[in-house]
């Protein structure tokens, strides 16, 4: 049970809770992927096939291919009860005219449920009634910039410190509480020393500090309405957990996690930002994208 242990520590370092709505975002995913299947290493015809993050499609996705992708993903800003997006400004900053409120946009509903509830701490007015808008990534992202406004896309910051974990222990690096060879250690438990380490080790293109992290297996595909197989990139690590002992079909929990464990181990985890993967798509010098919700 040891491997299991560890993989459910790395993959719920806190508590993943659901939004009371998920329902609704997960019926939207089942229109994306009904007719297809999960698979771990199938419908490989060649040895090359075996890297899927990293394989090269010839044209790269088009715009309404990565418009559809993007459209399964909700994003949630917070808005006043006449439903106007509510602007933060920094303090030092309200009397700058030329300082741009924010307009922030959380990839994860419990997170906005947490900024709603801290802006409400920090009014004073218990009265303060704040919600949730719900909006499509994809139009955010082609929305561009407004002229009255700063527009931030905020990753969840547990997801943050998962994808650093990756990147670091895909670089060679161990816990300073464990035992090994490697003289490369971090104490994975400190925020801080993880985000100064991974700075200098993430690949060519990902930057952690600004862009919103992503996961996927190499040998973990999906195939979609027929025969087209993509690479699906999950939001939520907690997810490709789950996705890949799903599509192991062991009913063996600790032969499951020790797979995983191995795969972490040997770099068959890639972590990927939302702008990469999107990059990488649109050139072709990657299988076409699906993304997948938290």
């Amino acid at each position: 049970m040891r491997a299991l242990r560890l993989l459910l520590a790395l993959a719920s370092t806190h508590a993943w809770k659901r939004h009371t709505s998920a329902a609704a975002i997960h019926r939207r995913k089942r229109r994306f992927v009904r007719g297809g299947a999960w698979g771990f290493g199938k419908n490989k015809d060649s040895a090359a096939e075996a890297d899927n993050a990293t394989t090269t499609s010839e044209g790269g996705m088009s715009q309404s291919q990565i418009d559809e992708a993007l459209s399964v993903v909700p994003v949630f800003c917070l808005a006043d009860p006449e439903g106007r997006p509510v602007l933060m400004t920094a303090p030092e900053d309200k009397d700058d005219a030329t300082k741009k409120p924010l307009q922030a946009f959380f990839t994860d509903v419990n997170v906005a449920q947490a900024h709603a509830a801290r802006i409400k701490e920090l009014s004073g007015d218990d009265k303060l009634d704040l919600k949730l808008a719900v909006v499509e990534l994809g139009r955010v992202l082609s929305a561009g910039e407004p002229e009255d406004r700063k527009v931030s896309l905020m990753a969840d910051p547990r997801e943050l410190h998962v994808a650093r974990q990756l990147v670091l222990k895909g670089a060679g690096f161990r816990d300073t509480n464990s035992t090994g060879t490697s003289d490369k250690v971090v104490d994975f438990s400190s925020e801080a020393s993880v985000k100064k380490e991974c700075k200098a080790h993430c690949p060519d293109g990902v930057d952690l500090d600004q862009g919103v992290p992503l996961f996927t297996l190499k040998d973990l595909n999906a195939t979609v309405q027929g025969d087209d197989v993509i690479q699906p990139w999950f939001l939520s690590f907690a997810d490709l957990v789950r996705a890949y002992v799903n599509s192991t079909g062991s009913s063996d929990e600790e032969e499951a996690a020790s797979g995983l464990e191995r795969l972490l181990m040997e770099g068959g985890v890639v972590v990927g930002t939302l702008d990469s993967v999107l990059a990488a798509a649109r050139g072709g010098h990657t299988r076409r994208a699906f993304m997948i919700p938290p």
